[in-house]
């Protein structure tokens, strides 16, 4: 967990303004002020003036002494009118059935709006009682707050932290943690600490806190820093759970520095293998590219073959290779992390790094390979447990596009043809089945053109081909299209001219007419209504493809064998006459 990253933590912030201070002569500070005083609105310059004759803090205000007294008070009394106002859920609920009030399913708030004021208040109040040193009340306060934000009426509704948009959570969450460490004896702040790092996260289902948290949360330092570090350490390496190993490891850096997580790695690191891979990003961001090329490589020979985790140490791997420069080392990398992730953009990396030419259809089929072991003896899929921090230990899914792309840019055809010949002719749109994206490109290559100059409908075909093997059919955001690109850059560059000559080449463009007929007879005879332009896209490209070798006459009888077989259906054959219109006016 990190606090909000718009906000800046209490201790950096006063760090920054003291240093900014320092830096700033008597004159400097004056021409900050004159800068501000410019910029002030009229109606605040009265408050401006007086702020300047505040040489000390203010003391704080007896009343408001006492109302931090009463915070604990204010916070049952609310949690008890929230629990009254969830007994009446039903009868609220019956109201908004019969349209009483304007309902909204997806309003999570319901009838509990009226409590995200009152509770916002109480967080502040909180915050003031830390801020003002009252760390026993801050801890019982926002404990309190916590477990209020917790409750749910019988519709699964309440007020939840995401619902206090006024209030930075991350930030209340490290300063509970702040109080529970300074407000046990040092004897027991490890076992606490301990159980409340984890209690928050069932309380407000955010991401793991983290000791920095606690440090960054006040300017002043934690007590007893050193000695708990200690503390700290040797309780930890006594808990199980991967909780317990992320605080161990931060444990480590803070304590030890870049050296730790090596001796870390090193004695422990088959263990918790994330230690090998916190000591080559420390190697990094020291900018020890050289020190990380041999610790990444010594992870990867100590840690199993296939563990998932070896892809992102060999990401560290080849951006330090890149850096320095090391072809072999970054091309070898990319291997083991695509080995261990076998994914779409993992095997463009393979090909990106690859000379072109025999070198890449060679390497092609070793990915081939490597993606048929892998999808016939596939990893168990890991249970979902909890808060998922990222997905370094989990094994890939992978879908048989990739090994369709391997096929593909490898020129193994037979085998693509073999993979998508006994797939079904509809489910086009997932990437798990790679008939589209085969047929597509055959057809692109029986039509004698570049990919980059094919028809109309048989360019949206590819295109939309492309697109689903990447996983989405219609909207994509960048890192898709990132991968699309890179996909088209690809293929144009290895697709030339037609791949087959006479008898084979006449079978292939036979596939492909016989399953674009099948799949445009399942979409329409099924009314899949929302499919009738990708079926009417695909029939006319293949009298694109038709014309293109010169058989006009093929070309007609193909589309009205199509037009007459469904001339009730209007609006497929609105979308017909449209995609013949395209071919028309290319």
């Amino acid at each position: 967990m990190t606090i909000q990253r718009d906000k800046i933590p209490l201790k950096a912030f006063w760090e920054a303004v003291e240093q900014r201070l320092a830096a700033c002569s008597a004159e400097e500070l004056r021409a900050i002020l004159r800068a501000m005083a410019r910029e002030t609105p009229p109606g605040q310059r009265q408050a401006f003036l007086e702020k300047l004759n505040r040489v000390e803090e203010p003391p704080v205000a007896a009343e408001e002494l006492l109302e931090q007294e009463d915070l604990l008070a204010d916070i049952d009394d609310l949690a008890h009118e929230l629990r009254a106002a969830m007994e009446q859920a039903e009868y609220w609920e019956e109201r908004y059935a019969w349209g009483e009030y304007p309902y909204h399913e997806e309003d999570s708030l319901g009838p509990y709006v009226e409590f995200v004021e009152p509770l916002t208040e109480l967080f502040d109040r909180a915050q003031a009682a830390f801020d003002y040193g009252n760390r026993p009340l801050a801890r019982a306060a926002y404990q309190k707050l916590f477990e209020l934000l917790r409750l749910e009426d019988d519709y699964g509704r309440g007020v939840s932290a995401s619902d206090l948009p006024d209030v930075d959570i991350d930030a209340a969450q490290a300063r509970y943690l702040r109080a529970v460490y300074e407000t046990e004896p040092p004897t027991r702040r490890p076992e606490v600490l301990f159980e409340q790092m984890q209690q928050v996260r069932t309380w407000l289902f955010r991401g793991r806190p983290m000791l920095e948290d606690l440090v960054r949360v006040s300017p002043e330092p934690l007590p007893d820093w050193e000695r708990f570090l200690n503390d700290w350490i040797a309780f930890l390496r006594t808990q199980d759970g991967k909780e317990a190993d992320a605080w161990l490891r931060e444990a480590v850096r803070l304590s030890q520095g870049t050296r730790g997580l090596e001796l870390l790695a090193r004695t422990e690191g088959k263990k918790r293998p994330r230690a090998y891979l916190d000591w080559v990003a420390a190697l990094e961001q020291e900018g020890r590219y050289r020190e990380v090329l041999a610790a990444a490589q010594e992870a990867l020979r100590s840690l199993p073959q296939k563990l998932p985790i070896r892809a992102a140490i060999a990401d560290y791997l080849c951006a330090a290779a890149e850096r320095l420069n090391e072809t072999d080392v970054l091309r070898a990398g990319r291997w083991e992390a695509f080995a261990a992730k076998p994914t779409l953009s993992r095997l463009l990396d393979l090909w990106e790094v690859t000379p072109a030419g025999s070198q890449r259809t060679t390497q092609m089929r070793q990915a081939a390979r490597y993606l048929e072991e892998y999808l016939a003896n596939p990893p168990r899929p890991q249970p979902v447990v909890g808060w998922i921090e990222d997905d370094l230990e989990r094994p890939a899914w992978v879908s048989k596009s990739v090994l369709a792309h391997a096929y593909l840019l490898a020129k193994d055809f037979d085998a693509a043809h073999r993979l998508a010949a006994g797939e079904n002719v509809l489910g086009w749109s997932r990437p798990d089945n790679p008939q589209g994206l085969v047929v597509s490109l055959f057809l692109g290559l029986l039509s004698g053109r570049s990919l980059s100059a094919l028809p109309p409908n048989l360019s949206q075909l590819w295109q939309a081909s492309l697109q689903a093997s990447t996983g989405s059919w219609y909207d994509y955001d960048e890192k898709q299209n990132s991968l699309l690109r890179r996909l088209k850059r690809a293929y144009e560059e290895q697709m030339t001219g037609v791949p087959w000559e006479g008898e084979k080449r006449a079978k292939m463009l036979a596939w492909c007419l016989e399953v674009a007929r099948e799949r445009v007879n399942a979409i329409v005879s099924n009314k899949h209504r929302k499919a009738y332009d990708r079926a009417a896209m695909l029939i006319t490209a293949c009298a694109e493809v038709l014309r293109l070798q010169g058989a006009n006459r093929e070309a007609t009888a193909l589309l009205d064998e199509v037009r007459t077989r469904f001339p009730r259906h209007r609006a497929f054959q609105a979308e017909l006459k449209a995609a013949i219109a395209r071919m028309e006016q290319s």
